[in-house]
């Protein structure tokens, strides 16, 4: 049972608000950038499956695997251990080490010469971002009072949406450019043209985490004695099962979905209507920018409007009726005979799409202070081993095992995204008045 708004707080618990300055939108700002890297790292492989798979000699759900639950599983488990860090040690530190880490991984990948090489590059790849997310949300949270931190959030997050764009601007342009014969570079050896590519967006990340040392490290609100108890986070859970159940487990399933797409939406273009791999990479990432960005901007300001205007369940009710509208709109444009109308119907879809800045502020302002980077890191965990993880999978599970046959990929996003977006929005919708208690709890 949930406990009775108001029992078990403490005065730690009810920060004064931070004062925002120059310097915390120049945090954003850093984040934003490395967001954008991460993505790139992450999501240029759904450009890529055809000639990874063919390179490597692998099936759809191999290369899934690879993509989603290797990944996720790595990322979740990692993130655990670090979101402890976070709470207690340099978040730009800790940070800076994971972009080193995710940076070699995608050089592994893109030297891998079988299917095991390339598994170790991904894992390497998934341990590093496992870092960005609790030490960003953590410290962005630290610099912006909660009604006015959906839009920062959203701001930073965006990076995820612009490197989703120049994922598919690289791959696109790597498999144009490159010979399809490959390259012989020294030292490397030969390179496939997908091989050049994971190779290339390896090294950013390596000249730029720099960077990261030039943001602040926002003061933390004091501990009490107990929270030097390592289960201090699962304590907060059982206190509010409905809501952290709710929350974290319907946007796992929000990520299921919008994973699901991302990772086949190239290959559903290139399949089920004939499209090249340049052209398809060009329509994804054309909606990427003219949808996802702005959608995942204007998403939080309505959030923070409804929030400041009294609605404090805003986060969990927005992703409830945006699970719905993604449904309907996307089972659509799988069912649709021209491609063109298909990408107008999944604009709607892409406008709502990133719900990673707004939801993890959301989990911010009812989190306790003391525990938000063990709280992200477990929210992280939930949502990255239901999208990442299965979104991928279970898309594939259906091409290859149930239909049988790897142009069926259309009905098989149309039955994985459905059924993960309407299992989403009743969740969300459940953790709503819990939410709200909360809320109360601090008031």
């Amino acid at each position: 049972m949930d406990q009775p708004a108001g029992l078990g707080k403490t005065a730690e618990e009810v920060p004064n608000e931070p004062v925002v300055t120059g310097r915390s939108w120049w945090t954003v700002s850093v984040f934003f950038l490395f967001y954008t890297l991460a993505y790139i790292d992450r999501q240029i492989l759904n450009y890529l499956v055809d000639p990874i798979t063919r390179s490597l000699g692998i099936s759809d759900f191999q290369f899934s695997l690879a993509n989603g639950l290797v990944f996720a599983m790595l990322f979740a488990v990692a993130g655990v251990p670090i979101g402890w860090l976070v709470d207690r040690r340099s978040r730009r530190a800790i940070v800076a080490a994971g972009v080193v880490a995710w940076s070699i991984g995608a050089a592994i990948c893109g030297m891998a010469k079988g299917y095991g090489q390339f598994l170790i590059g991904r894992i390497g790849l998934a341990a590093g971002e496992a870092t960005l997310t609790p030490g960003s949300y953590s410290s962005v949270s630290d610099q912006f009072p909660p009604a006015r931190l959906s839009m920062p959030m959203a701001v930073m997050t965006a990076g995820s949406t612009f490197g989703s764009t120049m994922a598919a601007i690289i791959a696109g342009w790597a498999l144009t450019l490159v010979p399809d014969s490959g390259l012989v570079l020294p030292v490397l050896g030969h390179l496939w043209p997908w091989q050049v590519a994971m190779i290339g967006i390896a090294i950013p990340g390596i000249l730029l985490m720099p960077l990261l040392f030039t943001i602040p490290e926002p003061a933390r609100q004091p501990r009490p004695k107990s929270a030097s108890r390592r289960n201090e986070a699962f304590a907060e859970i059982r206190r509010y099962p409905r809501f952290y159940s709710g929350y974290f487990v319907g946007f796992g399933f929000y990520s299921c979905a919008n994973f699901a797409m991302t990772s086949w939406l190239p290959t559903f273009f290139i399949r089920h209507h004939g499209w090249t791999v340049g052209k398809a990479a060009f329509a994804v990432g054309l909606l990427h920018a003219g949808a996802a960005i702005p959608g995942t901007l204007v998403m939080g300001w309505i959030v923070d409007k409804w929030f400041s205007g009294g609605r404090r369940d805003a986060h969990a009710v927005f992703f409830g009726i945006a699970a719905l509208i993604q449904a309907s709109c996307f089972g659509a444009a799988m069912l649709v005979g021209s491609p063109w109308l298909a990408l107008a119907l999944l604009v709607p879809v892409k406008l709502l799409t990133n719900h990673a800045g707004v939801g993890g502020a959301g989990l911010q302002i009812v989190a306790p202070p003391r525990l938000r980077g063990q709280l992200s890191a477990i929210y992280l965990m939930v949502f990255s081993l239901l999208g990442a993880g299965i979104g991928p999978s279970v898309t594939a599970v259906f091409t290859d095992f149930v239909f049988k046959d790897p142009l069926k990929i259309g009905s098989a996003l149309l039955v994985s995204f459905t059924f993960c977006a309407v299992i989403a929005s009743a969740l969300l919708f459940s953790s709503a008045a819990t939410m709200r208690r909360m809320q109360g709890a601090k008031a």
